[in-house]
This record gives structure tokens, sequence and C-alpha cells, in this order.
């Protein structure tokens, strides 16, 4: 006899839905669906054959496992290692065995161990008191205890029985018993606490499509939902839903409605140059302001970045959605997905405001795939759909392998001479070792500058060179790499003196340069 759920999925997928398309890129909506009998026993029969590998491969996936204190920040500009990890979501009705084993494999192949995932309030408990576990025990054993994957899961949406909304749209609105809430929240931490410790309670409450509520309410939400996380598991992490980018919001939360001790992590989201007009180097002014808020009405949370993204599509005319477009043509091609995600972590890091950051997804989805939203929904992974690597995969693994220590920002201490008007982004780091590892690139949005225009065929032919002092004297060479890794030997380097100076580091327009410089 076979079971329905109900369930929505960040970034839109939709199944056996007559509901239109909705022109919003953060609009998720629900579908019904079933799950045979035989396709649940196959599940768990599968899942169990493959948990039963051997003891010391688990043993060898956890030794390297993240620990969830290393995703809280303490504050100053110390030496500090920021995990970053990918978010991917699993639609129970057609999630098979086969696709969360190539997402693990893909995670193990990319040294990632960092895993943003939802659960569904909506999906979990769909009738009041009665929930069905099956798919994410087995989901979470596999994860966790085989692979060695650090969750941070976010906990969504109203069900039906509970919402103020109507019948088709009610997953969005506010509960009618917040209480109903917390109780989910103690079931569900209370079963994985041998697991995960960290609970993000909502997410994107900020944009009205996926919180019908005020802020007031959110904090309502909240801080019955924090209550419960700490009583099933009094060490457990509480995230503040992940924001959107209205920082008012934010800012109403903690000097309004008080939700300061009820929450240890601030998450936000950013989507720049695909979602947003808004050029990538601004990343920084949206950390700086949320710490900012922290800071003067909270309790100095630790921030994440548990959704970050750019999309390798773009339309013929150079428009990549409603709100940004590309004007180069490179821009929004699987190529620079790379260029930018390494952009984009850069900033991250940069800012020393971080605790950990998640790029935003695993893999793309089916080419003819409904969503609600647009088509960039599609084509936000690191990989393809069938989990072949996209340039972006590659990347992502190169970054963390050249921050697997802790490091410090060193842009205070670094002399960078540029030619006047420069386009140039350049950011230093200390890593532990003594090494130094740059970052340079030429800004490809520059707001008011002529050309800015959605063309989408422009070639970029900018080249700039630019000179650093380095604030110590690195004797032992460098190697200039590209956003995939691949490395040459880079000798235009004086270390003659006390500091260390590196002339001619070239940059193109579309391209980045790592330079690495170690002590000896």
């Amino acid at each position: 006899m076979a079971s329905s759920i109900i369930q929505k999925w960040p970034r839109g997928r939709i199944r056996k839905s007559s509901c239109p398309m909705v022109h919003r890129a953060n609009l998720w909506i629900d579908f019904a669906g079933f799950r045979s009998e035989l396709f649940r026993s196959g599940m768990k029969l599968a899942v169990s054959l493959l948990t039963l590998m051997s003891a010391s491969s688990r043993l060898s996936a956890q030794s390297a496992k993240i620990s969830y204190a290393d995703l809280l920040r303490p504050p100053g500009h110390t030496y500090h290692h920021v995990p970053i990890g990918l978010c991917e979501d699993y639609p129970e009705e057609s999630t098979t065995p086969a696709i969360i084993r190539g997402d693990m494999e893909l995670l193990k192949r990319s040294g990632i161990k960092l895993l943003r995932i939802a659960f569904g309030w909506d999906g979990i408990e769909g009738k009041k008191g009665a929930y069905d576990w099956l798919f994410w025990d087995d989901y979470v054993k596999m994860a966790v205890d085989e692979y060695g994957i650090t969750l941070i899961p976010y906990i969504c949406y109203t069900p039906r029985w509970n919402s103020t909304g109507d019948s088709t749209n009610y997953w969005n609105h506010t509960p009618k018993d917040y209480e109903a809430f917390g109780a989910f929240v103690l079931t569900i931490v209370g079963r994985y606490k041998d697991r995960i410790h960290s609970w993000e309670l909502w997410n994107e409450p900020d944009i009205s499509a996926f919180w019908s509520g005020t802020a007031e309410e959110l904090a309502r939400l909240t801080k019955i939902g924090s209550q419960a996380v700490k009583k099933a598991d009094p060490d457990a992490i509480v995230v503040l839903a992940g924001l959107a980018g209205n920082t008012r919001f934010t800012e109403a939360l903690f000097k309004d409605y008080g939700i300061s001790p009820y929450v240890d992590v601030v998450n936000i989201h950013n989507y720049y140059e695909t979602w947003n007009s808004t050029p990538i180097e601004a990343i920084v002014d949206e950390v700086n302001t949320v710490h900012d808020i922290v800071k003067r009405f909270g309790r100095n949370q630790s921030i994440w970045m548990a959704e970050v993204g750019y999309s390798s599509f773009r339309k013929p005319d150079g428009y990549v959605s409603d709100w940004s477009w590309s004007t180069y043509a490179y821009e929004h091609t699987a190529e620079y997905q790379a260029v930018h995600l390494i952009k984009a972590l850069t900033l991250d890091l940069s800012t020393e405001r971080l605790a950990a950051v998640a790029w935003y997804r695993i893999k793309d989805l089916k080419p003819g795939e409904a969503v609600i939203g647009d088509v960039n929904n599609r084509f936000l992974g690191v990989a393809r759909l069938d989990h072949t690597p996209k340039p972006a995969e590659k990347a992502i693994t190169f970054f963390n392998r050249m921050f697997s220590q802790s490091y410090r920002c060193i842009d205070r201490q670094t002399v960078v001479r540029r030619t006047l008007g420069s386009d140039s982004e350049v950011h230093t780091f200390e890593i532990e070792d003594g090494s130094v590892v740059i970052v340079g690139w030429l800004k490809t949005r520059i707001p008011g500058r002529a050309g800015n225009e959605p063309i989408g065929t422009l070639e970029d032919r900018r080249r700039e060179t630019v000179t650093l002092t380095l604030p110590k004297k690195l004797a032992g060479g460098g190697v200039l790499y590209d956003e995939l890794g691949s490395g040459h030997a880079f000798t235009e380097i004086d270390n003659g003196g006390p500091a260390t100076v590196v002339s001619g580091l070239i940059l193109d327009g579309g391209a980045i340069s790592i330079l690495k410089l170690v002590p000896k």
C-alpha cells in the first residue's frame, strides 16, 4: 500500500504539479508524490547493504570529519580555517540509492566533508504526530557513518494540517500552532543527536515566498525551535534561518525582537551576478553589514555563508535572469563558473568574518525538468547530472587543498601597486606553515563603466600587471596556478631584503591568478 508524502525542495524541483511558472529565482513549491512499498524496501535494503562495508573504511572516513566546533569562529584576526562545503536537495520520491551514492562519492573525491541539506517538516510529519523517517534514517547513516560527512541541515516548512494558508499554498505560511514546530524540532533533534549537532530553523524568511509572516513572527518561531533544540541536545548549534540579503529584516530580528540569546550562528546567502546584478566583489560589504548587526545587537555570533552560487547558463541575448546579465562572452559558462567560484570563496575568506561556507549545489538538474523560478536553477552544480565533473568541481577541490591549513588575511600588511584606474582585485593570505597565497583578477562588473550593457558577446582583452610588497621574506620560490590547479614556476620574485617583492603578476580579463610562495 503506497504512502503519500508532501515535500518541497530548494531551487524549485517540481513533479506532478500543475502550478504555473513563477518568475522568481528563490520560490519553492510543494508537490504530492507516492513511494511504493517496493521502493521503500529496496531503498532500505540497498542502503543497509552499503553500510555494511568494512569498519576500517568507516573509521577512516570519520577520522577526517569536520567537528561541529570547527563551524564556530572566535572573534579576532587570528589564523583560522574556514570549512568549505556543498549543498544538495533530496526529493524522496525521485532520489534513489544510486543518486545518493553518486553524491557521496563526489564529496569523497573532492575532499569535501561539509554538506547542507533540508529536512521537510511538512514531509516528515504529513499528519500531526505521525512521522515518516525511513528515507532520512538511511540517508543520515550513509552520509555520517560511511562517508564521515558533517551535516548542517535546516528544518522547514509548514505542514498542511498546521498552516494558516490555503490547501494549495500552505507550506510557506505561518503555522496555526507554533508549539507544534517546537515539538517536531524536539523529536528530530532527539532522533539524530548522535550524528547531527547543528540545526538551522527555516530558510530565507526575508523573502515572502518562503515565509508569509513578519520578522516578529519568525522570531517567535525561532525562539520556540531553539528551546527545543537545546532541550534535546544542549550542545547543539542553533542556526538562524538562512537570510537572502534583506539586512533590515536581520537587524529587526536582533534589535527589535530579541533573537540573539536563541541563536549561535547567522547564515547568509549570496547569488550576486546570477539573480542579482551586484558585482561579486560587493559580497564583502554584505558580510560586513551582517557582522556589524550581530556585533551591535547580538553576541558576536558566528556567521556562515551556507548558500553561495553562480549558474553556468545565460540566454542568447546576454541576459542571465530578470535581474542580471552577462557582458563578456565567457560569463555564465561552465568554464567561468569555476573562476567565479574562486572569486567568491576568496572574497569570503578575506573578510575574516565567516566560520563556514557552502556552495550551492552538488549537481545540475535535468535539462527538461520543470522548476519554479528560472532556468538558472538547473545549472548551479559543480557537477553535471550524471556526476561527471564540471570545471567548478575541480576549482573547489583545488581551493580546499590550497587553503587546507589555518590562515589569515594579510591585505592590510601588503602593498599593491597598480596602474591608475585599475580593475584589479587582489587578496593575500599567510598560511600557518609560513607560505603566502595571492589571488588576483580583473573585475568583471564595474558599476558605471561604459560597456556594462547586456551584450554577452564582448571579447575581454584587458590585461594588467600588478606588483606586491609582502611583509615577510619568502626565499623558496613560487608557483602560479589557474582556477583548476594547473601550475607553473613563477620567478618574478625579489626576496633580497626583509620583505618580498612580487613583480610581473599578470591579470587577464575573465581569468584568475593564484600565486603560492613558500618560505624555503
